[in-house]
Order: structure tokens, then sequence, then C-alpha cells
């Protein structure tokens, strides 16, 4: 009986702990989105949106959406054809639109809707569909490293960035950097390290044994191009709200962005993001110096909200026969995927 009660206490606060964690992002979305509406100008807000092209705004926000979709889709099927099965091109679209909806409600449920989706269409093993999926982000992180860099580079000479930006970026290329090289290292020479060598055979990791380093440029080079679309859709966006940030200034400040984005303090980097675009893009904003926030707020709530509309408009153009399964089962997908021990064999 004390057993059970015990068992039952472990449960319970598992649980609160568990529903903590997914208040957290929550809370501090509604903090951050709060304190924008306390601090910005409204009436800037309203007149910068009733200023800028409704059509133009349609339009980029869909084919953009439309180009990085193709493009990551290309890139998944790739990594899938590599590590794991061979699948074709038609077959992975409805799996990275079912992400796209899962994505919305959380990242690494996306991921692991995507492992199941192809365990159940193509017999794909899960870990290893998973780990595919890890790697491809393993691979955004390096392909964002190597913007930033290229960006602090190409600004070397100029007066875009400021002396704490560029510390903070150069600290972040570094640490990104020798963080893979380490990473990568461990799994080519196999260190016999405690605890870290347990997880050495989890077929979760079974990408990051088998690749090679052509294999790292070829997919680092791939997601540089899913970014640089990425990129390129972005600043016209700001252009359209007169936020004339420079090209070259983007190259470091969208990193920036993504890299807090990922901080699980809020949804989708909701609040955190617009906050730091103030910081940013301020100072390009064309012809409004005392309320040059509030524009950068309007184009920023605007695109990020906007961006999230078009990537469901996108994704529910190719869902496929099974996407409403694996959406509906998205919550308990993840929870099965944290209980088991990721070494099914391949």
């Amino acid at each position: 009986m004390a057993q059970y009660a015990d068992t039952m206490k472990r449960s319970s606060r598992k649980q609160l702990a568990s529903s903590a964690k997914r208040l957290l992002p929550w809370l501090g979305t509604g903090l951050l989105l709060g304190y924008l509406a306390w601090t910005t100008d409204l009436d800037t807000i309203a007149n910068s949106l009733a200023e800028v092209s409704l059509p133009a705004i349609l339009a980029l926000g869909f084919f953009g959406t439309l180009v990085t979709f193709v493009t990551d889709t290309w890139c998944v099927q790739l990594v899938l054809n590599h590590f794991v099965c061979k699948v074709t091109y038609r077959e992975t679209l409805p799996v990275k639109a079912t992400s796209y909806f899962l994505n919305i409600l959380n990242y690494n449920v996306a991921l692991v809707g995507m492992a199941f989706y192809l365990n159940r269409s193509k017999g794909a093993p899960f870990w290893k569909t998973l780990g595919s999926m890890f790697f491809l982000n393993v691979m955004d992180i390096l392909a964002l490293c190597v913007l930033l860099g290229i960006g602090l580079i190409v600004n070397f000479d100029t007066d875009v960035l400021d002396i704490a930006t560029t510390s903070v970026a150069w600290v972040i290329v570094g640490g990104g950097l020798i963080g893979f090289v380490a990473f990568m290292a461990l799994f080519r020479l196999q260190l016999p390290i405690p605890l870290v060598s347990r997880v050495y055979g989890w077929q979760i990791l079974a990408p990051f044994r088998e690749v090679t380093p052509s294999i790292v440029v070829r997919f680092a080079l791939l997601r540089v191009l899913f970014l640089a679309q990425y990129l390129v859709t972005h600043v016209l966006f700001m252009w359209l709200f007169s936020v004339d940030v420079p090209l070259v200034g983007v190259l470091v400040y969208l990193p920036i962005f993504t890299f807090i984005q990922i901080v699980p303090i809020s949804i989708s980097g909701l609040g955190t993001t617009q906050l730091v675009m103030r910081h940013f893009y301020a100072p390009y904003v064309v012809g409004a110096a005392a309320t040059a926030a509030a524009v950068v707020d309007a184009a920023s709530t605007t695109a990020i909200f906007g961006f999230l509309i078009f990537r469901v408009i996108v994704a529910y153009l190719f869902l496929g026969d099974l996407s409403r399964e694996v959406i509906q089962r998205a919550g308990n997908l993840k929870q099965a995927s944290e209980q088991e021990e990721p070494t099914e064999a391949a």
C-alpha cells in the first residue's frame, strides 16, 4: 500500500511538472505581449497597418511561404532518402504539411508527428526517422551559424553593428561551431565518457553515427539555401512597412532572432522576437523617429501572425490521408515517445 501511494505521489508530481512546462510558454507569451501593448503607440500601429499595401502583404506571405515549404520538403526528402528509406517528393509533401500544423502546438510534437506519419505510411523505423529529423535541425543550427559568420565578416568595416551585438554574435558562432564539432567527434571517436557513452547506441542518434563530412557540408549548404529564402522574404516584408533594414544587416539579425525564438519562454517566439526587433530595426524606420518602435511592432506582429496563418493555408493544400489521425494523436504521440527507451532496432 505504501509503495502504491509513493508511486501515485511521483505520478502526480510528474503530471504537475508536465502541466507547468506546458503552461509556462503561454504565460510568458501573455506577459510579453501585454508589455508590448503597454509600451507601444497603438495609433501608430493602426496608421502603419492602414498605409501598407494589403495585396502586397498577401502575395508576399503566400508565395514566400510556398517557396520555403517546397524547399523545406525537398530537404526532408533528401535526409530521409539518405538515412531512413526511399521516399518520393510527393510522398514527403503531406509529411511536412502535417508538421506545419503540429508546429503551432509544439516544435517537438511536429518532429514526432513526422516520424509517426512515415512509420504508418512507409513502415519506416520510428526512432531512426525521428533521428533524421533531429539531424536536419542540427544542420539548421549549423547553417544559422554560417549565415551569422558571413554577416559578421561582411559587416566588419560597416557601422551596421554595435560592439555588444558583434560580441554576442561571435560568441554564438564560436559556441555553435565548437559545440557541433565536439558533438560529432563524440560519435566518430566513441569516447568512453561516463553517462554520455550510454547514448551512442540509441537509434534516434543513428544518423550521427553514419554521417560523413561530405554529407554534413551538403545538408548544411541546403539549409543555408532554405534560410536565405526565408531571409529575403523577411527583408521584403519589412520594406513593405518602410523599415529599410539593409540586407547585410539581416544576415546577422535574422539568425539572432531565430536563436532567441528557440528559447522556450513563449510560443513560437511571440513577444521575445518582437522586443529584440524593436532594438535592431527602429533606427531603419523611414520618417518616424519618435514612433519608430511602434512601426516595428506593427511590422513584426503582422509578420509573425501573418506567416503563421499562411503556413497553415499552404500546409492544408498538401495534407495526406494520415494527417488528421497524426494531428489528433499529437499529444499522446509525444508522451509515448518520452516514456519509451529510444533503442529500437533500425
